[in-house]
């Protein structure tokens, strides 16, 4: 199976300043899992040509970017950069909350739990500003959750248990 396409679409991206670091890491992820053509190694020296020499928009800039496209709106995100994880709390155009995660599966347990206990300070602070209380009762995964309360503890409470985040 080739990658070719996805570091195609990857090096326009990057030609116009909107790779995130993001998604660089998640290419060069898919690019370590395989052995690389010939014409995939070129293009992926192009590409990282390009990233050397063209400023690049942040994850953040990028997913709000996104949100506001659609008419939505980020109310929390945390990338980071030195491994492949994220955490984020966006609404939809139709004041739908949708909750997103990923830890590393490639870094230790204590690389996954401190992100995890980094990523539910930051939110118990937006929590805090948002005038909204942490729910007691457990929040079951939904694919949009009617309020930011639920969104948020559902967030909150998948945090608790970082061995167990996949996606």
């Amino acid at each position: 199976m080739t990658i070719l396409p996805n570091i195609e679409e990857a090096t326009e991206d990057a030609r116009n300043g909107k790779l995130s670091p993001y998604w660089q890491n998640d290419l060069y992820r898919e690019c370590r899992c395989q052995k690389l053509s010939d014409e995939e190694q070129q293009a992926l020296s192009e590409l990282e040509r390009i990233l050397s020499e063209t400023p690049q928009w942040s994850s953040e800039e990028e997913l709000r970017h996104n949100m506001e496209n659609i008419g939505g709106r980020v109310c929390f995100c945390h990338f980071w950069t030195d491994h492949y994880s994220m955490v984020q709390l966006t609404e939809d155009r139709n004041a739908g909350f949708h909750a997103a995660y990923v830890l590393d599966t490639d870094t230790s347990p204590e690389v996954r739990r401190e992100a995890a206990q980094l990523a539910q300070k930051e939110l118990a602070e937006c929590m805090q500003e948002w005038g909204t209380a942490l729910l007691d009762a457990p929040v079951p995964e939904q694919m949009k959750y009617a309020s930011l309360t639920e969104a948020a503890s559902h967030l909150m409470q998948v945090l608790n248990d970082p061995k167990n985040i996949t996606g």
